[in-house]
């Protein structure tokens, strides 16, 4: 690997709850439960330093966490430059489970406080590629510095991918003003869902069209169905990686954009980036949490 990342956004305490009966309201339910670290942002650095990619995040965490943090992430290749915050505790979820499905409660604690302006210059100039989570952006105190931040990092030189991150928090947040946020950055990487609602459209085909006209590259995830994206006015469909049974889903969009990134990073066309992207998700689904 030649190229270098850095990855900016969430940093998260993780609690995933697998299930393989339906919930029982009001009583008790069996439940696989491991605690790890998280956040799409800092899985996705992980896994990029799992594959060998040079790469460095910034992220805010809460008050006496970040000697643990950044210990895990050196340990996964990761040089990471974390704030602490005098008053919100580390963001936490709650992952429910089931199969190919996943249901998240959310407290992002000190992620809400994430200084963009406290990035280096230098830091920015270094890279090849940055890589920012819809996370990021719908709860920060102040979304505004994310769009001055996406474009000063392209002014640096830089090229910039965002992750849609949750068509739940999309709907909250409002899809006009994420779009005008992220306006201008070279890979839009969302889900199929998520794809529908930024669009407007009933079907991924329209969706694809219609984000490319405001984005070079988007590139969509389908489940089991693989992924599609489109680049300079061209679709294409990259199958799924066969996994024979899936263990916990946490993650897997989180690997697959380590997947897209170390693949460009290496020299491969977009084409080819989604093929090794598909084959890390497909890793990420048969273990437990969000992690190698």
């Amino acid at each position: 690997m030649t190229g270098s990342v850095l990855v900016v956004g969430d940093v998260i305490d993780d609690i995933v709850a697998r299930i393989t009966v339906p919930i029982r309201r009001d009583t008790d339910t069996p439940a696989t439960i491991a605690r790890s670290s998280g956040g799409s942002a800092a899985n996705t650095a992980v896994w990029l330093g799992h594959e060998g990619v040079a790469v460095e995040f910034v992220g805010h965490v809460g008050h006496g966490d970040a000697a643990r943090f950044v210990e895990e992430f050196s340990a996964a290749g990761v040089h990471a430059y974390l704030e602490e915050d005098a008053s919100e505790p580390t963001g936490t979820i709650v992952i429910i489970a089931e199969g190919e499905s996943r249901t998240m409660l959310s407290d992002r604690g000190a992620n809400v406080a994430l200084n963009l302006a406290a990035i280096r210059d230098d830091l920015l100039e270094e890279v090849d590629w940055v890589h920012f989570t819809g996370y990021s952006i719908f709860h920060h105190r102040d979304p505004a510095s994310v769009s001055q931040f996406l474009r000063r990092a392209q002014s640096k030189g830089a090229s910039l991918m965002v992750d849609a991150s949750s068509v739940g928090f999309l709907s909250d947040f409002g899809v006009g003003r994420f779009l005008e946020i992220i306006a201008g950055i070279d890979i839009l990487r969302c889900n199929e869902e998520e794809a529908l609602v930024l669009s407007g459209k009933d079907t991924l085909e329209d969706a694809l069209v219609t984000l490319h006209h405001l984005f070079p590259a988007v590139v969509a995830t389908q489940g089991g169905q693989g992924s599609s994206l489109i680049y300079a006015g061209e679709h294409h469909h990259v199958p799924p990686t066969h996994v024979e049974m899936v263990v916990d889903p946490t993650g897997a969009g989180d690997s697959f954009n380590a997947g897209l990134l170390a693949g460009l990073i290496a020299g491969h066309s977009i084409v080819e980036a989604a093929g090794r992207a598909s084959a890390m998700a497909a890793t990420c689904v048969t273990l437990m949490g969000a992690r190698p």
